[in-house]
This record gives C-alpha cells, sequence and structure tokens, in this order.
C-alpha cells in the first residue's frame, strides 16, 4: 500500500458549476453558466488502462510508447509533468472514446517509452507528438495537454497548425516563472503534505474516496527524467508573444483552486487566442479531471463536436 501511494504520489507530480466566455478579442465578456445537478460517481473505473495493448513507434532517433482506445477522428492526449499514460483518468478516457480515437503515449524516458542524449526542451516533446502522429499516419488531429502538456501542446500548433485540429488546454500556462517557484517548494514537501494538497480542502472532505482510487504508474518516473522535465520547462520562453498567432478552435480548462497553474494563467492565455472558449471549474484544483472526470470529458466532447465558424 505504501508502494502504491509513492507511486501514486510521484506520478501526480504530473500535472489540475462551469463558466464559458467569449474570448476578450471580441469585446466583453458574455457568460453562460451551467450547474451540475448530479454528483459524480468516483469510484475506480472499469477501465484499467494498463490492461490496452501498448505498442511502441520509432520517432525522433528513439521509441515512443503508446495505447489507443476508441474509433473516429484522433485525439492526442499529452501527459504533463512527471507522469505516465497510466494516470489518465479511465472514466475519462471511457467518455472520450465513445466518440473519438483516444491515442496516450508517454514522453520521452517515461513509463514505456525511451529517451536520447538530446537535451530536453517543449519544443523537442512538441517535435516528438508531431513525430508520433507521422508514425501512425495521422496527418491531423485534436489534442488535448494537460500540464506541462499543455505547453507542449501550444508548441505543436504554434509550429504546425495545419496538422492540428482542435485545441484543448487544461491547466496551462503563458510562462513559468511562478510554476518553477511551486515546484521548488513541493519537492521539499513530504508524501503527506503533498497528499494534502492534492485537491482543494472543502472538496477532499466532502470526497475521501477519491485518493484510494487515484491511478498509479506501472513502475515510478526516473528520478533523473523528471530532473530534465523539470529543466525544460524552467528553459521555455513563454507563449505571450505568439499566441496570438492560433487560429484553431481553442478551449483552455481552469480550475478556480488551482494552485499549480492559476487561473490567471488560463485567463491570459484566453486573452490572446482569438474567439478561444475558456471553462471555469468552481472547487476545482489541478487534479480536476480526478475530481470530475465525466464533466471534464463532456465539457471536451461539447466544444470538439461543436460548430463554431458559420461560414464554412
Amino acid at each position: 500500500m505504501r508502494n502504491r501511494a509513492g507511486l501514486i504520489v510521484f506520478s501526480l507530480l504530473a500535472f489540475l458549476g462551469l463558466v464559458f466566455f467569449l474570448s476578450p478579442a471580441y469585446g466583453p465578456y458574455k457568460t453562460l453558466s451551467f450547474v451540475s445537478q448530479k454528483t459524480e460517481n468516483l469510484a475506480a473505473s472499469s477501465l484499467d488502462l494498463k490492461k490496452l495493448e501498448t505498442k511502441t513507434a520509432a520517432v525522433n532517433g528513439i521509441t515512443l510508447g503508446y495505447r489507443t482506445i476508441g474509433r473516429g477522428e484522433p485525439l492526442l492526449l499529452i501527459m504533463g509533468y512527471a507522469g505516465t499514460m497510466d494516470v489518465w483518468a479511465p472514466q475519462m478516457i471511457e467518455a472520450l472514446a465513445s466518440e473519438y480515437k483516444v491515442i496516450m503515449f508517454d514522453n520521452r524516458g517515461m513509463g514505456t517509452s525511451k529517451t536520447s542524449l538530446t537535451p530536453f526542451s517543449i519544443s523537442l516533446f512538441a517535435s516528438d507528438a508531431l513525430g508520433l502522429m507521422d508514425a501512425l499516419k495521422i496527418e491531423k488531429a485534436h489534442i488535448l495537454g494537460w500540464s506541462m502538456g499543455s505547453l507542449i501542446a501550444q508548441e505543436m500548433v504554434l509550429t504546425a497548425p495545419d496538422r492540428i485540429g482542435k485545441v484543448v488546454l487544461y491547466g496551462t500556462f503563458i510562462e513559468t516563472r511562478g510554476l518553477m517557484k511551486t515546484l521548488k517548494a513541493m519537492d521539499k514537501m513530504s508524501t503527506e503534505q503533498f497528499v494534502a494538497r492534492l485537491f482543494p480542502e472543502d472538496w477532499a472532505k466532502l470526497h475521501p474516496e477519491v485518493f484510494k482510487n487515484l491511478p498509479a504508474p506501472a513502475q515510478a518516473p526516473d528520478p533523473q527524467i523528471v530532473k530534465k522535465q523539470k529543466a525544460a520547462i524552467g528553459g521555455w520562453r513563454g507563449s505571450a508573444s505568439r499566441l496570438g498567432k492560433i487560429r484553431n478552435d481553442t478551449l483552455i480548462v481552469v480550475g478556480e483552486e488551482d494552485d499549480i497553474s492559476p487561473p490567471a494563467q488560463g485567463l491570459a492565455v484566453v486573452k490572446k487566442i482569438k474567439g478561444s472558449w475558456l471553462t471555469r471549474f468552481k472547487g476545482a484544483g489541478h487534479w480536476l479531471m480526478y475530481q470530475a472526470p465525466l464533466t471534464l470529458a463532456q465539457t471536451v466532447l461539447l466544444f470538439l463536436d461543436s460548430k463554431e465558424n458559420l461560414l464554412h
């Protein structure tokens, strides 16, 4: 049990009422509020991600491990800091796979993926993800990036906008100086201290069952690889001057009580991307997908299924 808790905690260093906003580029906010009438069942899902077939693909001189589930247009999921594809919320994956072909993979050096001597960077991770699409003969895919994965998603759409359909940035950043301070502080936390801050305190008291149902990675990440990921995050140049170039439909997902990627970061991103959607979850933290996996999935599906440009 103690080893499992350690795996969960180390993995969860990965990165986080519903309100939609029109982008500030169109002037004053217009809001629509939604209040869920149901409490989500957070019991363990019947879907075991580790039992899905794991395949490998040759990408950028290394091999990346990946899994797929579902049918339809491809939706590429990009994991965050210190995480592996084992720790996506199974209920969310199952719901997304009901309409899309969901593709999960391990970033280089993590889980089932290999690495090389090439210095880590967010741009390199983006190149890996695009390379995986090439290897799988996917010309175009929707993408969803969580935390560090959302930085990778930003770089992907900025580098190859024609290869990307719609973009979901969950727990995202416009720059990472504050995040680096947070990661440094988290390094000094005990397991108990870290677990205590996984979810907003009031919510955690109402849902104590969430802790025993958190997915764990098959193997703990290599601390040296995590250190390299942290350096890649610290070396990211930010996107404030570049986000205005994005024309792909984009959804930014924010937890109102997220102290890893504070709401101000997501708000700064949405202000830069014309016509982007912003979804703000009250009472949600950085690990939102474990708090409301089905509601998050339904929000993403609504966005992906919506026809926003009425001229085409």
